[in-house]
Formats: C-alpha cells, sequence, structure tokens
C-alpha cells in the first residue's frame, strides 16, 4: 500500500481538510435537528468521518450511529481533530522541508567560492 501523501498535491488534501471542517460544522448543526432528522444526518457524517479515519491513519473504523445531541458535538470535535492531524500532516510533507531547504542552500553559497579570494572594489571617494 502507498504512503497517504505519495502522489496526492497539496492542493487536493487542503480541500480534504476543508472538507473536514465543513462536515464537523454540519455535525454541529444536526444537534438542533428533530431527533429523526438528526439521526438520519449523523449517521451519514459518521460514514464520511469512518472514511476520513481511513484515509488518514490507513486503518478503517467501523462507522457508528449517533443519534444524540451530545453525540452530534462529539462527532463534530473527532472531525475537527481529523482536519487538524492532516493539516499537521500537510505541513510536515509541504511546508517544513522546504523552510530549510532553501535557506540552507543559500548560506552554503555566501562567500567567496573555496580556492577563489575575494575582491572589493574600491570605494568611490571622489
Amino acid at each position: 500500500m502507498e504512503e497517504w501523501g505519495t502522489d496526492w498535491s497539496g492542493d487536493v488534501l487542503e480541500r480534504i481538510v476543508a472538507l473536514l471542517f465543513s462536515l464537523a460544522h454540519l455535525a454541529d448543526l444536526a444537534a438542533d435537528l428533530s431527533a429523526p432528522r438528526r439521526r438520519h444526518v449523523l449517521g451519514i457524517l459518521s460514514v464520511g468521518e469512518a472514511e476520513a479515519w481511513a484515509f488518514v491513519f490507513g486503518t478503517p473504523v467501523p462507522a457508528d450511529a449517533p443519534d444524540k445531541a451530545d453525540d452530534a458535538a462529539r462527532l463534530a470535535a473527532r472531525l475537527r481533530a481529523l482536519a487538524v492531524v492532516l493539516t499537521v500532516l500537510l505541513m510536515q510533507r509541504f511546508v517544513l522541508p522546504n523552510a530549510a531547504g532553501p535557506r540552507n542552500d543559500r548560506a552554503k553559497r555566501a562567500g567567496p567560492s573555496a580556492g577563489r579570494q575575494a575582491s572589493l572594489a574600491a570605494p568611490d571617494t571622489s
């Protein structure tokens, strides 16, 4: 099995993070629905959470069937936690390696080349 980010671009992963935050917001909104509608909405969102969990961690998690307002808040918190974990993984993969690389490369090239004398131009005093 391939690692989760081997062929994914940062843009796709950012959209998945945004989707997870949107699903968490929907779970928050579902807490105020009537019991039958809340059960239906949370059932759909819990399947999405299980798929997201399998995507991020590579292990399938069975979807539960939440039906109470407290379950909606817990589902929203778990979806936000998944979004944060994916954001951290995204930063490690795409942001942090690039932040140190160019700086180190510039530091190595600064100054005179090995084996050559540095020549300073005389200041213009006219």
